[in-house]
């Protein structure tokens, strides 16, 4: 599809709207040879390439200026070995579609929590999921990856093989090639998962503050299967929810158990209390605005949220990776939470830790892993004319969340849209190096520099 075709305007379009851009072409292969013949063509006529898988990279990387973009969303087949506990899959296939294959089996991999959301990327971009803190990052699960590098040829990276390809692509893997087939390393699920949904009201920085604080003491105490992530939203103006508080400012705290429902549902139940003043006097909001605790299937769990980014508009994510989430970041985020541009734009406390901690820093691509948490400031809005409203707010609070403690790097999915030598800096931190080594060896020639970041 070129710009002289007729539907070349939606066939450039990615899910992000603030990543316009205007490529060359748009290649559609269904097959490993075709993805070969499209990396050759980028490479000869010195259009470089963007991959595209399920279009829904935040930082941009689907697509470009200029640039060749090869889209893989028809590749989409799984295969699942329960008796081996692995999944094969193609680079197009969705989180949705390999979470229905998997638990049919009563298996599963961690991947996010959006079910229309490409498998390929999330997962080359590390990938953070409800069963992180149980069985580690996207990326961590990964046995194998075949790609297309930028001679054109296929080569599989795993331990075994291409070793140093293997850790680059855990993490940055857009940036070393296209991705035609990928294999994880399962889990076990229970046929149920304990999940809970509440939000308690706020009315100042000072609650948020306090809410969050013992959001803190009970994280840190809870088992590595539970994932409880704080976030804040404007409440909705629906039954379920208070008349008199719809559009007001709410924390939500939304969690999952990966275990034993029945252990799942005990470990979940201090973080329905969190309105309850404890006895250092934090929280303190009262009863919850909004309180929903309950068993569903893995699939229909992470199917809870999906939708709720809609296509076409404009999204800027920051992320920064704390070692402590000490009380002095805590009131930083809650004055950020209270000073929104706009209403759809949030900030998201994403707990690490447990399983995601097991591996080297320098083990894969990402490098948070001594990482509490990570802060996600999430600009979320449609109109053109406040981008610098949006962008601003969440830069900003990203640089001073990092001026209070930060680790080195972010989380490559929630790294903004910078590109550039600063940017790979800013992301990968002390891995900078031997990646920067890795794409000298398998990209000489930048054939995928126009859309990465190394």
């Amino acid at each position: 599809m070129t710009p002289a075709d007729e539907g070349y305007d939606r066939a450039r379009r990615v899910w992000n709207g603030l990543c316009e851009a205007f490529p060359a072409a748009v290649a559609y292969p269904t097959t490993a040879a075709g993805v070969a013949r499209v990396v050759d063509a980028a490479r000869g006529t010195g259009l470089g390439i963007a991959t595209r898988s399920g279009g829904h990279s935040s930082v941009g990387t689907s697509t470009g200026d200029g640039v060749l973009v090869c889209d893989v969303g028809a590749m989409r087949g799984v295969a699942v070995d329960p008796d081996a506990r692995t999944a094969t899959v193609g680079p197009g296939v969705t989180i949705g579609e390999l979470d229905a294959a998997t638990t049919e089996h009563g298996l599963a991999t961690p991947q996010g929590v959006a079910p229309e959301v490409g498998v390929t990327g999330l997962t080359l971009g590390g990938g953070t999921g409800y069963l992180s803190r149980a069985h580690g990052l996207a990326c961590d699960r990964l046995r194998r990856v075949d790609l297309v590098t930028a001679d054109g040829e296929r080569a599989t990276a795993s331990a075994e093989s291409n070793p140093d390809l293997f850790r680059a692509v855990r993490g940055a893997g857009g940036d070393f090639g296209v991705a035609v087939e990928l294999t994880f390393d399962l889990a076990p699920v229970p046929a149920e998962l304990a999940m809970c949904d509440t939000w308690y009201p706020v009315e100042d920085a000072a609650g948020i503050a306090a809410l969050l604080r013992a959001y803190r003491r009970r994280q840190r105490e809870a088992p590595r299967e539970t994932s409880v992530s704080p976030h804040v939203a404007r409440v909705p103006d629906e039954p379920a929810y208070p008349d008199d508080r719809a559009g007001e400012l709410a924390l939500c705290v939304l969690g999952a158990h990966a275990g034993d429902p029945a252990e799942g549902e005990r470990a979940l139940a201090p973080f329905r209390t969190l309105g309850d003043a404890d006895a250092d006097g934090d929280g303190g909001a009262g009863e919850p605005l909004y309180d929903r605790a309950e068993r569903l299937p893995y699939a229909e769990l992470q199917a809870y949220l999906g939708g709720g980014s809609p296509a076409g508009d404009r999204y800027y994510w920051k992320s920064v990776a704390v070692e402590s989430f000490t009380d002095a970041l805590a009131d930083l985020v809650a004055e950020r939470m209270a000073a929104l541009p706009g209403d759809d734009d949030t900030v998201v406390v994403w707990p690490l830790g447990g399983a995601v901690g097991d591996p080297e820093p320098g083990e894969t691509a990402v490098p948070e892993r001594d990482a509490e948490v990570v802060l996600n400031f999430e600009g979320c809005w449609s109109d053109p004319e406040t981008d610098e409203a949006h962008v601003s707010w969440a830069r900003e609070s990203a640089e001073l969340a990092r001026e209070i403690g930060a680790v080195a790097g972010e989380l490559p999915n929630f790294s903004g849209t910078e590109r550039g030598d600063d940017a790979a800096r800013a992301v990968y931190g002390d891995n900078y190096g031997w990646l920067r080594e890795a794409k000298a060896a398998w990209d000489p020639e930048g054939v995928f520099a126009p859309s990465g970041r190394l």
